[in-house]
């Protein structure tokens, strides 16, 4: 049987972006979007419940980091994934054995975008989404965060992505952001996002 792989993203790019991920991986893949209006760390643990719940193997949480650098809002997030991640869920005798894995990305899942542009990884620090959407903007002029332009690309997100950039270039420089973060001690500027990828099986792991 296949492997069935629950994915949640916080708002609409994950959305979108798990959205152009289904049919590259072997795995049955199904997409979980939090409304981006309500979208809250007591409505993220909700859907995990419930993928839980409902017998998925795995599950991936893609987390946008900007909110949760300080104050009751990181301690409440780093006490949620302290529960959950990377750790086996369920029960056993219902033959429910699902493990959760949180993916985060810092500011947002755009830095992986950007990744797919940049020869070198990047320390610099985007105070704001808008700095970090004008950076992407030099690759991707029209890039628009919202549902109309999301709906306007014909084959997808990833697809835009790798035609324009290189899916190379992303996953070096996603790797070096987490070396690079742990040595440097910095919580910004970095993403997971190749872990997924290479754990749904869509790049090889290296």
């Amino acid at each position: 049987m296949k492997k069935a792989i629950a994915v949640i993203g916080e708002g609409i790019t994950e959305k979108y972006y798990i959205e152009s991920l289904r049919g590259l991986s072997s795995f049955q893949i199904k997409p979980n979007s939090l409304d981006r209006k309500a979208s809250s760390l007591a409505k993220l643990e909700e859907s995990i419940q419930i993928s839980i719940r409902e017998g998925y193997d795995e599950v991936y949480c893609l987390i946008d980091m900007d909110g949760k650098s300080d104050g009751i809002t990181r301690t409440k997030y780093l006490t949620l994934k302290q529960k959950y991640h990377n750790k086996v869920h369920g029960k056993a005798s219902k033959g429910i054995r699902c493990k959760v894995v949180f993916i985060e990305s810092e500011r947002c899942t755009e830095i992986w975008f950007l990744y797919h542009f940049l020869k070198n990884s990047t320390t610099k620090k985007y105070n704001s989404y808008k700095e970090l959407e004008n950076a992407l903007h030099k690759y991707i002029p029209d890039y628009d965060k919202s549902e109309k332009y999301f709906k306007s690309i014909k084959k997808g997100l990833h697809n835009l992505l790798i035609s324009k950039g290189n899916i190379e270039f992303a996953l070096k420089n996603s790797e070096d952001s987490i070396l690079s973060k742990e040595k440097d001690n910095r919580n910004y500027t970095f993403s997971e996002i190749h872990l997924f990828l290479k754990n749904i099986g869509i790049v090889e792991n290296s």
